[in-house]
């Protein structure tokens, strides 16, 4: 199917983009991490959380490329984990380590897309 094949480059692109950002600005990738920096460029322009959107595309390009109608229908639940095991405590942590540069961060840059 070619939309899974589409999503599953972008997800290649994306998230390896996303990361060598993290590499680039030598700041950590887990939460509690070396945080040295708030990444602001790249997918990071247009989402607070780039890695976790690739992800989701992962996930719907695989439901696609099987195809199972199972992953399909498992994609809210994967989203809901996501943003509520992974999202929040990040956000938290984001803003405890940076503060009002973080929440300006946030005004600009929608969480998803």
């Amino acid at each position: 199917m070619p939309l899974g094949w589409a999503l599953l480059a972008a997800f290649a692109v994306w998230n390896g983009w996303s990361l060598w950002l993290f590499a680039r600005h030598e700041t950590g990738l887990l939460p509690g991490g070396a945080t040295m920096s708030l990444i602001e460029e790249g997918p990071y322009r247009l989402s607070r959380n780039p890695l976790y959107v690739g992800l989701l595309a992962l996930h719907l390009a695989i439901a696609l490329l099987v195809p199972s109608l199972w992953a399909v229908v498992a994609l809210p639940v994967s989203w809901l984990l996501v943003w509520w095991g992974a999202v929040r405590p990040e956000e938290r942590f984001l803003r405890e380590r940076f503060g009002e540069e973080y929440d300006a961060y946030t005004r600009r840059v929608r969480r998803w897309l």
